[in-house]
């Protein structure tokens, strides 16, 4: 007679900076059969299939990965957040996070993400499905734009822009009028207000 076949388990480390987040995290994943879960730290990567973790520490290991450790990074992540933006959640897709969840996930669905980010899948939660549809069709602006609009927000004008990117204050006008196309503004304040509705501005901190 042939013995039942066991379920895979599937190794979790939850890293959240938030502790209490961390911690309810943790609970909640312990309670499934097939999965066996330990606290620790975002670098706990050896034997690992899953590291579920914050916005910021999910940037950072995706855009940071090493080359030899690439695949393996870009594998294992599950963001759980409050960062629900379609700029937010663009970036962290475009930086090979594979799963991304919002805090007020269920159990159910928490559990169903870990098994899809385990399996190589993508998972993200229906709630930031739609924010990441409707900017899919929106022009991004690039990297330089981003540090100059944050530049602009705190009051600069373009000459100090330019000295402290260590560009000409033409090129920072060039730029300018990119962001201006890209968020379909006419005025710098008007750009500010609408990069902060479309959470460009915000710091990834969670």
């Amino acid at each position: 007679m042939t013995a039942p076949t066991q379920a895979r388990q599937i190794r979790v480390v939850v890293a959240h900076r938030d502790p209490y987040v961390s911690a309810g995290i943790a609970s909640l994943l312990r309670s499934r059969a097939d999965l066996v879960v330990r606290s620790g730290t975002a670098d706990d990567e050896h034997g690992v299939d899953v590291l579920v973790t914050d916005y910021a520490t999910g940037i950072d290991k995706a855009t940071n990965a090493t080359p030899g450790r690439q695949g393996l990074v870009l594998n294992l992540c599950l963001v759980v957040t409050d960062q629900r933006t379609g700029w937010q959640i663009r970036r962290a897709v475009d930086a090979g996070v594979r799963g991304y969840l919002l805090h007020d996930c269920s159990a159910e669905e928490l559990s169903e993400a870990v098994r899809c980010v385990a399996e190589g899948r993508r998972y993200l939660s229906h709630s930031v499905a739609d924010p990441l549809l409707d900017h899919l069709t929106a022009p991004v602006p690039t990297a330089r734009e981003l540090e100059v609009l944050r530049l602009i927000a705190h009051g600069l004008a373009n000459k100090d822009i330019g000295r402290r990117l260590g560009i000409c204050e033409g090129t920072v006008k060039t730029h300018v009028k990119g962001l201006l196309r890209k968020l379909g503004e006419s005025t710098r304040t008007a750009v500010i207000a609408e990069a902060s509705r479309r959470g460009l501005l915000l710091e990834a901190t969670s």
